[in-house]
């Protein structure tokens, strides 16, 4: 797969923004929940039921309770007005103030009617910091999990990729929710949010099938098509009848009802298990390296959904049918779906996606985007405690020395998580990709001392081939100023692909111009003869010395077909700067050789013409010498 197939920058803006939008509807009716920090509600000291529509009668009462000392007793009917903020306190639903007493109409068990004072008692809906620390932490992780799903939107935008946002929404604090609605939105009964919220919530549930069906290469096998999409719409079409009986309304009903509030939980509980089911047969069909790569992310990912189905099953419907007058019932839930759904999932996700390289993101991810995004959210999540402390601290009319102390201790932290969250990406998330870089560091800091061109050539293809794990690579070598360029070296090239690129073609014109690196995502820049599949080049790098292009190197993708991130062009970049400064280097000592070989052999040329002269003049003197004696014999006497 090429740069060529990815997404365009429009339809990833286009998917972006649709997937923001969800995101603020989801965290703008969720995060208002935070009000329930606050929240003191009126404990009257008794259990009841509702009777038409706004009275309820009392089925127990507990001793030394508000009700027991204004004389209320088991059969007692109290009758509410719900156009009175009193009678909506002494209801248990609205923010109770201090000091608080109201006067509210009785009907006996015997039929006599009678006025009765109530002060009831101030209960905190969330008594402890474990408790509030708790909702923040799911509040936390929701919001974790939307900006990991619109991350991936953005990154790679399909089905899979919805559906992995629409799952991590099902995942809010919906019993939270309600309570917050009755506390301090609701006016009167009838249609409201909370009525529409419950559906939409365990619909998007669903969701997790169908992306557990598809990753991590967004197909869906194609056996499943059509009883997978009759499974779906039976699904939400259940969802949808029941949903209508769902909702809780004031002085209706202030429990879950407990028939369609069940049928959630087994619907819910049935996506869980289908997804962990779907990702335990993806690793089975799975072989060689990709079920090695694969077997940490689906584990991750399976533990993930158990731990959130244990939290439902085991917490969360015994505490989501009880009286909403306490919200540490969920506590342990939330810490659980916190840690699995905000902590653990998105961790196997990003392990799957920037460091196994399962998911052909079809784009390139820089380590830096990794690190201001994880860094970004982890002191989001500490800011928001440290406002807790802080609400804790205010409560407790504690001096104003603690803020002080709490303020520096929250800077000290602050400095520790950053180092400390950047050191685990870096160790976690890109520990192969980061010793790759740093070995090909080492190369390219060696290269200056390289002394032939078969160096620098291995440096260039060989070492970022085997490396970073790339499917071909290839140097194009230029033996004249203005001449074609023949392949020196290359893996993942045959015979019967181009040993040459001609001068004049538009890839070569282009890097001539420009002097910079090219992602080749228009296949019109290469040239004929080009390697298919995961080989076929995706970034061409140019060598360049003295504003003369002298070679190009060609690099596919890696082997799973997944294209270089910004960290490994800029790398293969500085080999790149590195061998034209090598290059020059070993041509200037190679033609220091060359000199000095000439100079050599001029001088040998030279002794040798010394050694012949000499010869000669000796050869002459020996003539010479001999012609007087001949001379002397021919004189006649």
């Amino acid at each position: 797969m090429t740069d060529s197939a990815q997404p365009r920058a429009f339809v990833r803006a286009t998917n972006v923004m649709f997937a923001l939008a969800f995101c603020a509807c989801v965290l703008g009716a969720y995060w208002p929940t935070v009000k329930l920090l606050d929240l003191e509600l009126a404990d009257l000291g008794y259990q009841g039921v509702w009777i038409g529509g706004n009275a309820r009668r009392i089925t127990e009462v507990t001793p030394h309770g508000a009700a027991d000392r204004a004389g209320l007793r088991v059969g007692d009917v109290l009758e509410f007005d719900p156009r009175r903020d009193a009678d909506w306190v002494l209801a248990g639903y609205r923010n109770m103030p201090e000091a608080f007493r109201a006067t509210l109409r009785v009907r006996r068990a015997d039929g006599s009617r009678a006025s009765v004072t109530v002060a009831p008692d101030r209960v905190a809906f969330l008594p402890t910091a474990n408790d509030r620390l708790a909702l923040l932490a799911r509040l936390a992780s929701l919001t974790i999990g939307m900006f990991v799903a619109v991350f991936m939107i953005w990154a790679r935008p399909g089905v899979m990729t919805w559906c992995l946002l629409l799952a991590f929404s099902s995942f809010a604090p919906l019993r939270p929710l309600i309570t917050w609605f009755l506390a301090f939105e609701a006016t009167r009964p009838g249609l409201n949010m909370v009525s529409v919220l419950p559906v939409l919530n365990w619909a998007m549930g669903i969701a997790l099938v169908p992306f557990a069906l598809l990753f991590p290469d967004n197909t869906l096998p194609r056996r499943l098509s059509w009883g997978y999409a009759l499974i779906l719409t039976t699904a939400l079409a259940v969802i949808a009848i029941q949903g209508a009986r769902l909702a809780a309304a004031p002085f209706e009903r202030d429990t879950l009802s407990p028939g369609p509030f069940l049928m959630f939980i087994a619907l819910a509980g049935l996506s869980l298990l289908l997804a962990i089911a779907a990702l335990a047969q993806t690793y089975r069909r799975s072989a060689g390296d990709a079920r090695a790569r694969l077997r940490w992310v689906l584990l991750g990912m399976s533990a993930a959904l158990a731990g959130t189905l244990f939290a439902m099953v085991s917490i969360i419907v015994p505490a989501a049918l009880e009286s909403p007058s306490g919200g540490r019932l969920l506590t342990p839930a939330h810490w659980v779906i916190s840690i699995s759904m905000g902590f653990l999932f998105p961790l196997a996700l990003g392990v799957g996606v920037l460091r196994e390289r399962v998911v052909d993101i079809q784009f390139a991810v820089s380590r830096t985007l990794v690190f201001g995004a994880v860094s970004t959210i982890a002191l989001i999540f500490i800011a928001a405690v440290h406002w807790l402390l802080g609400r804790l601290i205010e409560q407790s009319h504690l001096a104003i020395g603690i803020e002080g102390v709490a303020a520096i201790g929250l800077g000290v932290v602050l400095h520790r998580t950053t180092h400390g969250i950047n050191l685990l990406v870096d160790r976690v998330l890109f520990r192969k990709h980061h010793q790759a870089e740093e070995r090909l560091r080492r190369v390219t800091a060696a290269l200056p001392y390289a002394t032939e061109e078969r160096a620098i050539s291995e440096a260039l293809v060989t070492e970022p081939a085997r490396q970073l794990k790339l499917a071909s690579a290839a140097l194009f070598y230029r033996n004249s100023a203005d001449g074609p360029l023949d392949r020196v070296l290359s893996i993942g090239w045959s015979g019967g692909h181009a040993t040459t690129l001609e001068a004049d073609c538009l890839l070569v014109r282009y890097l001539q111009a420009e002097h910079a690196p090219l992602r080749l995502d228009d296949l019109q820049m290469l040239p004929t003869g080009m390697p298919g599949g995961a080989a076929l080049p995706v970034l061409a790098i140019p060598i360049v010395m003295q504003h003369v292009l002298i070679a190009v190197v060609l690099y596919g993708s890696h082997v799973n077909s997944t294209l270089l991130d910004p960290d490994e062009v800029e790398l293969l970049q500085a080999i790149a700067k590195a061998a034209a400064t090598s290059h020059q280097q070993v041509r200037i000592a190679t033609l220091a050789r060359e000199n000095a070989a000439l100079k050599r052999e001029a001088e040998m040329q030279k002794a040798r013409n010394a050694q012949l002269e000499a010869s000669i003049r000796l050869l002459e003197d020996s003539r010479v010498a001999s012609q007087p004696h001949i001379g002397q014999r021919d004189v006649p006497r």
